[in-house]
């Protein structure tokens, strides 16, 4: 899609491709435009959804042995897992940041440096987009 708009050449296309991918992914489907207030209600509810599903946690008390279980079912699969509830723990534990430990990082463009560089240039209102839009910065950030 980048390619087709000209906004990235061939050459860049090269080096992406040889990157080691780092799970990291990129979204390039339908854009979600500023005035479908649906689609920008989806992305919403995905950016804030859990990263467990309680939808497929089986609690299971007092099992055949005496001890207490959790049966977690895969997503897409008909996978199950079996925790005690202490490996239940330390699973979702995992998704907590220690003190201080960032979770979301910036590069390129939204990173600090290239932000600091910037506002030392006066130039930090300047945002590069691949769709152009007539709506003011106010109205787009509105919440409604």
């Amino acid at each position: 899609m980048l390619e087709r708009e000209g906004k990235i050449n061939g050459a860049i296309i090269n080096n992406m491709a040889n990157w080691q991918h780092s799970g990291f992914n990129v979204y390039c489907g339908q854009s979600v435009k500023p005035w479908d207030k649906e689609g920008i209600e989806r992305l919403a509810q995905y950016i804030v959804r859990a990263p467990i599903s309680q939808e497929r946690i089986t609690y299971i008390s007092h099992s055949t042995d005496g001890i207490n279980r959790i049966i977690y079912k895969g997503k897409t699969s008909n996978t199950y897992e079996t925790f005690i509830p202490l490996d239940w723990l330390a699973r979702l534990v995992t998704h907590i940041p220690n003190k201080g430990e960032q979770l979301v990082r910036y590069y390129g463009y939204y990173s600090n440096k290239s932000r600091g560089i910037r506002k030392k240039e006066e130039n930090d209102n300047i945002v590069p987009a691949l769709i152009s839009t007539d709506i003011s910065k106010k109205k787009f950030r509105r919440h409604d």
